[in-house]
């Protein structure tokens, strides 16, 4: 099997997500244009310092375009969770992994008590709609998709959001962005 291309950033894409990254350096443009090519994605992960997380998010280029400013504008969406294997960094530098992808529990519809949180997801969207796809489905009874859409859009340090992408029950993942909301009731109103 190849090894699969890994883009270390500083921000987490969620299965289910979009991300709309610029991208400039000559590496990840042969990235991008091979991935395009062959039809297939590329790896996500949390740069870490000087390293990265070895849970990321498998994602596919939906679109592109070239950006005034002459960067690639790529808008990706985020398809599965992956571990790395091992890793390896091709001669242009490109990082390269063998990566198996990670199960995922079967989704729950959000308990009574949490569709608040779910509530609150919707009217934010509704707002900014830049926060999500325009064209993209929602599905605000699922536990996966709402505590995914809020991890991304809420202020979280990004250490926050990565135990959010590593947490395998799709409840507790809720209940654990339900935590921060609350934690911050003078500055997030959910009802």
């Amino acid at each position: 099997m190849d090894k699969t291309p890994i883009f270390p950033l500083n921000t987490i894409v969620f299965p289910g997500g979009y991300l709309p990254p610029r991208i400039f350096e000559p590496r990840y443009l042969e990235m991008v244009k091979n991935c395009l090519k062959e039809n297939s994605g590329f790896g996500i992960v949390l740069s870490n310092n000087e390293s990265h997380y070895s849970i990321g998010t498998y994602c596919k280029i939906v679109d592109w375009e070239q950006l005034p400013d002459g960067l690639l504008g790529i808008l990706t969406r985020g398809k599965y969770r992956f571990k790395i294997n091992n890793s390896s960094i091709k001669d242009d530098g490109l990082l390269v992994s063998d990566i198996s992808s990670i199960d995922e529990p079967e989704d729950q519809e959000i308990p009574k008590e949490l569709m608040p949180y779910s509530n609150f997801l919707k009217r934010v969207l509704d707002e900014y709609p830049k926060f999500y796809h325009e064209d993209a489905p929602t599905y605000y009874k699922d536990s996966q998709w709402v505590g995914s859409r809020l991890a991304e859009i809420l202020p979280m340090s990004s250490s926050e959001k990565q135990v959010i992408l590593e947490t395998e029950d799709y409840l507790v993942r809720l209940y654990k962005v339900k935590d921060f909301i609350d934690s911050k009731k003078t500055n997030i109103n959910v009802l």
